[in-house]
């Protein structure tokens, strides 16, 4: 863990350590999503949501001790030492995207790998075979799913898989595709496969894994499958929000018809442009940063500038999105 604790420091910044603690297990205010964005660590938002903050504390000690980071007044930083141990390498996790998929990643897997076993065996007209999921909740999906699917199913399915994992980096593909099973082949647990892997790098590795595979799903039977689950990933409450703003409704008005705080509409608005590429900013005021650099957008405050809150936030996430690709 004190590697990939030293691995949030990376980008160099001044990061408020409280705020990375809140990051790692998942809470999602707009301060955090911001923080997590402006830092290039959102794709690690609940990682670990069983984290303790005196676990947390120990391993920061630990760098602190090993000279690789700096702590001053809350703020951690990136030594020059710490900057050279990063450069050694670590793993590859490009493609993690808690913010995307964190809350029902490991429900929505599980339902393909029983979708991939369950058509499999059909495929051979196998009745007869211990199934890897018997709660009711996936069983009722999965028979809601075939109810509604014609013959051509298994194929598609087959088909659908080949094509993602090929879009895959190889290994990654071959991780997924050794956890399914079906007929004539017994798949093994992500912890299995990763047996010379340790803690964190195992979760993310696998966490990682799943994300690209989802990403690349297409329109597809598996996408049918998984929708509902999928939906579940997203705020709800945000969706409702943004449901609103596109029917032409106002801020004001969406604030009527909520019954929220304004504080909470802001984060809808936040946490949906961190979402969405397509977001339209067009629909809102911004803020020129042009002649400004990207540390000079992050460190700006909101009260230097005659514009709402949410505007200014808005300002900053179209600005580094636009000009330094930071996602």
């Amino acid at each position: 863990m004190t590697l990939f604790i030293l691995t949030l420091f990376q980008t160099g910044y001044k990061l408020r350590i409280s705020t990375l603690y809140h990051l790692l297990v998942g809470k999602r205010t707009s301060s955090v999503l911001l923080h997590g964005f402006f830092y290039d660590n959102l794709a690690y938002l609940g990682s670990f949501p069983q984290l303790k903050e005196e676990d947390f504390q120990k391993e920061l000690q630990q760098l602190m001790n090993q000279q690789l980071i700096t702590v001053d007044d809350g703020y951690g930083r990136l030594t020059e030492a710490g900057k050279q141990h990063l450069a050694k390498g670590s793993m590859d996790l490009s493609g993690l995207n808690n913010l995307r998929y964190g809350r029902m990643r490991d429900n929505v897997w599980q339902l393909i790998l029983f979708a991939v076993q369950v058509t499999s065996h059909w495929s051979f007209g196998e009745k007869e075979y211990l199934p890897i999921e018997n709660r009711p909740y996936y069983l009722q999906q999965l028979k809601k799913w075939l109810s509604t699917s014609d013959a051509g199913l298994v194929e598609r399915v087959r088909q659908e898989l080949m094509e993602t994992l090929q879009q895959l980096p190889t290994e990654n593909a071959n991780f997924l595709a050794n956890q399914f099973s079906g007929h004539q082949f017994q798949g093994k647990a992500a912890f299995q496969l990763l047996a010379d892997q340790t803690e964190p790098w195992r979760l993310l590795y696998t966490q990682r894994s799943i994300d690209l595979f989802l990403a690349k799903l297409d329109q597809g039977e598996l996408s049918r499958l998984v929708a509902a689950l999928d939906q579940q990933n997203i705020n709800q409450s945000m969706l409702k929000t943004r449901e609103f703003f596109l029917a032409g409704k106002s801020l004001p008005e969406i604030l009527d018809l909520r019954h929220l705080k304004q504080g909470t509409i802001n984060d809808h608005f936040i946490e949906w442009a961190l979402l969405d590429p397509t977001f339209p900013f067009e629909e809102f005021e911004l803020l020129d940063f042009a002649a400004l650099e990207k540390e000079q957008v992050i460190d700006a405050y909101y009260q230097d500038y005659d514009l709402a809150y949410l505007n200014f936030r808005l300002s900053q996430i179209h600005f580094l999105r636009s000009n330094h690709g930071t996602d």
